[in-house]
């Protein structure tokens, strides 16, 4: 009859080979140490880029708008400003990158003017921040309506259910 001990090493025995396998099935060989992602589709990475964006321009307008109203410091718009152009810089990065189908391009590239219309729109922003200017601005709104229009028109681009 088997001891305790014995059924322990051999089911520790039995998971390290079973590790060890999907291990070697997960890590390419060609480059050590990386895992393998499975390829993202289309959709799911202008999707991605899509909640992202729409997360930090929202996160950005509300602490703008506290700004405005004196509840958030100058500081703290600058940083927030900031940290945005850096996400920006990133998600048009992975489009670029990307390198879709055909039937995608239109789409990614209109994202890609939709960041770069909301990169001019933040450095309006932080130009206004920097003066310590309040009032509204038609140049800020008529910014946010070109990048939410290239938005819509890459969404409109997709070519799903075509």
């Amino acid at each position: 009859m088997a001891s305790k001990k014995g059924i322990a090493v051999t089911a520790g025995i039995a998971a390290a080979i079973v590790g060890a396998s999907f291990l070697i099935w997960l890590i390419p060989q060609s480059s050590p140490g990386t895992f393998i992602m499975p390829p993202r589709g289309e959709l799911e990475i202008i999707n991605d880029v899509y909640s992202r964006h729409n997360s930090t321009a929202t996160s950005v307008d509300s602490q703008f708008e506290q700004w405005k109203n004196g509840t958030v410091s100058t500081a703290d718009m600058q940083n927030k400003i900031s940290s945005g152009l850096t996400e920006v810089q990133s998600l048009r990065k992975e489009l670029t990158d990307a390198r879709p189908a055909q039937e995608w391009q239109e789409s990614f590239g209109t994202y890609t003017k939709a960041l770069d219309s909301y990169t001019k729109y933040l450095d309006t922003m932080k130009a206004k921040v920097q003066s310590g200017d309040k009032a509204d601005s038609q140049e800020l709104d008529s910014l946010k309506q070109e990048w939410q229009g290239y938005v819509d028109s890459s969404v409109s681009a997709m070519p799903i259910g075509k």
